[in-house]
């Protein structure tokens, strides 16, 4: 680990730095600690000025020139000043319902998903932790390739319809934060694809013994996660075969955990496949995408009234005589 790097960085990059630091702190502060207190009130203004100034640095990064010296990764950006307006709004309405969940949301997308980004080969977080890229061979490309850094390369390699996806999946995400009234099978439809394609993309790429332990342990654990939080939550069953459903942030947090996984996945196996060959590497790429399925499948179950964690007790009647 070397912060040269960093130090060499643009102060655009150095000041989204220091105060995307910070934000991650005192977010996940936030998120344990007491809630509604003074200290809470005082820390959140601080956290929502930060998680601002965090959006508004990246306009100023253009590692990623993909159009105007954008790309689809400042869409994150605008998801995080938006959520950043709705925090504050929801928290003034006092509905602490949606203020939690577009807090969570934001935290856990606007910091975790981003993060994984920034730890792609070349990138400089990824120069900070790893250390410099090491020399790789020469491969048959254009020189307009070759010029490019490999951040570049991967973003102007991924197909088209990567990005229409990405924005897609951040909107199915989102309309899942709100309440809503929906057949049994559209509520189980999103966690089986989502259970089948992790499972059927990490069975065709061939799996090792420790691989394959991962992925079931990283079912089992998913499941467990899934089931246990929403142990307490009520099963509400409408006519005609429909479920209501509280909204929730989970689903955004962990459809974009795959989707990113994925990305960074078959970024690193393209530029960079000696971090591959790294312990554990290849076992993380298989276990996060099943463990976020796997936490979606049983929070499906649960609120279709299927929770083994639950002990199911049958009221008892009273006993009267004649």
């Amino acid at each position: 680990m070397t912060l040269e790097p960093l130090l060499d960085a643009s102060p655009a990059i150095q000041f989204h730095v220091f105060t995307v630091v910070p934000a991650a702190l005192i977010g996940g502060a936030m998120l344990l600690a007491r809630k509604g207190t003074y200290v809470h009130r005082i820390a959140g203004r601080v956290w929502i000025m930060l998680m601002v100034l965090t959006a508004l640095s990246t306009f100023l990064i253009h590692e990623i020139d993909l159009f105007y010296g954008f790309s689809p990764i400042h869409l994150l950006s605008v998801l995080t000043l938006f959520g950043a307006a709705m925090v504050v709004w929801s928290a003034r309405r006092r509905d602490f319902a949606r203020h939690r969940r577009v807090v969570k949301s934001l935290y856990f997308g606007g910091i975790g998903i981003a993060g994984l980004f920034t730890f792609l080969p070349d990138r400089i977080m990824h120069e900070v932790v790893f250390g410099p890229a090491e020399a790789t061979a020469a491969t048959a490309v254009s020189p307009a390739t070759a010029a490019a850094s490999p951040a570049v390369q991967i973003a102007q390699a991924a197909p088209i319809w990567v990005w229409p996806l990405l924005v897609a999946l951040i909107a199915l995400g989102i309309s899942r934060m709100r309440d809503r009234d929906m057949p049994l099978w559209r509520l189980m439809l999103l966690p089986v694809l989502l259970v089948a394609s992790s499972l059927l993309t990490a069975l065709v790429g061939g799996l090792s013994s420790t691989s394959l332990a991962a992925l079931a342990g990283a079912m089992a654990l998913g499941a467990t996660a899934g089931w246990w939080s929403l142990r307490h939550a009520a099963v509400t069953r409408l006519p005609d075969n429909r479920i209501r459903v509280k909204g929730e942030v989970v689903s955004l947090i962990a459809i974009l955990a795959i989707f990113a996984s994925r990305f960074v996945a078959g970024a690193m196996a393209a530029i960079a496949p000696q971090l591959m060959t790294r312990p554990g590497m290849a076992e993380l790429f298989v276990a996060l995408p099943v463990f976020c399925a796997a936490v979606m499948a049983a929070r499906a179950l649960a609120q279709a009234g299927f929770n083994p964690l639950i002990a199911m007790r049958q009221p008892r009647t009273a006993k009267t005589g004649c």
